[in-house]
């Protein structure tokens, strides 16, 4: 039935004799939903999302997508708007006609080499041994490939066996004879957790990060993941977006003074128990940087991929608007 003037300014007033205003009833927030990786950088954006000055003016919320192809065909249909993403699947999507442009880098590298009955010191020591890597031809892998074929380190003298998902890697990693695992954190920090419970040792190997910067001439970093979003949502919600961006700076504040709640609020979303979220926040190199700011060191990895296999990117360098913040 519809409701006229008398019968609304009726219900208005018996609303404020409540204390209630009906502008609470008329207006909705807006939804702005951010699809996460089930990794590390995805805990900045749950404090983000609970903490922070955007969420009293959107309905802020974070969901974990499983896999990089889960993410690859929510962006295709239209469903995912505002995502990390390995910084490589930005492009490779905007070179297959999605519009999608990247926004900032969360974390300067997050995945580490865990090993089984001793440490591998060097990519050289990878030779010979059983390597076990989640998510083919996506970042783990791209990062192992690109920094042995610049080593001249035969790939084919490397036994790599893949897993669909970290977690599933962990588990292969606990019961199977492999000599090492490439795992992004916590997922990282957790088969060490893991490994302790069914009497097996697990350490950490040479840093993936720092043996890339020495093999390529470039400072300590690999810009990994970020978020990346539709280009026209983007430019639609241009003050939110500036305002996520500061309310994301001041969680990862956060997160460093209180580790122990930050690990609370990870392991909501995260495959991982808090003890391993707190234990891996020094192992994920997590930043929030705008992409213009990182956009040097970007366009470096990404030249560095084109030589290794222009697939990744899916056949070309990105253009200057691709750069969206």
């Amino acid at each position: 039935m519809a409701m006229n003037r008398r019968n609304f300014l009726r219900m208005s007033a018996a609303l404020t004799a409540a204390g209630m205003s009906p502008s609470l009833f008329a207006a909705t927030k807006e939804q702005f939903t951010i699809y996460g990786a089930p990794a590390m950088p995805s805990v900045t954006i749950a404090v983000a999302a609970a903490q922070g000055k955007l969420a009293k003016q959107a309905d802020v919320a974070l969901e974990i997508w499983r896999s990089p192809d889960q993410l690859r065909a929510g962006v295709a249909s239209g469903q995912f708007k505002v995502m990390m993403s390995p910084s490589n699947v930005g492009v490779n999507l905007r070179n297959q006609g999605q519009q999608v442009g990247m926004v900032n880098i969360l974390t300067n590298g997050i995945t580490q080499l865990m090993c089984k009955g001793g440490a591998i010191t060097s990519p050289q020591e990878l030779v010979g041994k059983k390597i076990l890597v989640p998510f083919k031809n996506d970042m783990p892998d791209i990062v192992l490939q690109a920094l042995l074929k610049k080593l001249d380190i035969d790939i084919n003298k490397v036994e790599l066996t893949y897993a669909a998902t970290p977690t599933e890697a962990i588990g292969l990693f606990l019961l199977k004879d492999f000599h090492a695992a490439i795992l992004p954190e916590p997922m990282a920090s957790a088969v060490v957790q893991k490994a302790k419970i069914v009497g097996t040792e697990i350490v950490r190997g040479f840093d993936l990060v720092k043996e890339w910067g020495q093999a390529f001439n470039t400072k300590p970093l690999i810009p990994m993941a970020g978020i990346i979003a539709n280009e026209e949502y983007f430019h639609a919600h241009k003050a939110e977006f500036d305002l996520f961006h500061q309310d994301l700076s001041d969680a990862l504040n956060w997160i460093m003074a209180n580790r122990k709640s930050a690990a609370e609020i990870g392991a909501n979303y995260l495959p991982a128990p808090e003890a391993a979220i707190e234990m891996g926040l020094d192992g994920a190199r997590l930043t929030v940087t705008k992409a213009s700011e990182l956009k040097n060191e970007i366009m470096q990895f990404y030249e560095t991929l084109m030589e290794f296999n222009p697939k990744l990117l899916g056949g070309k360098l990105p253009d200057d608007k691709f750069f969206l913040a």
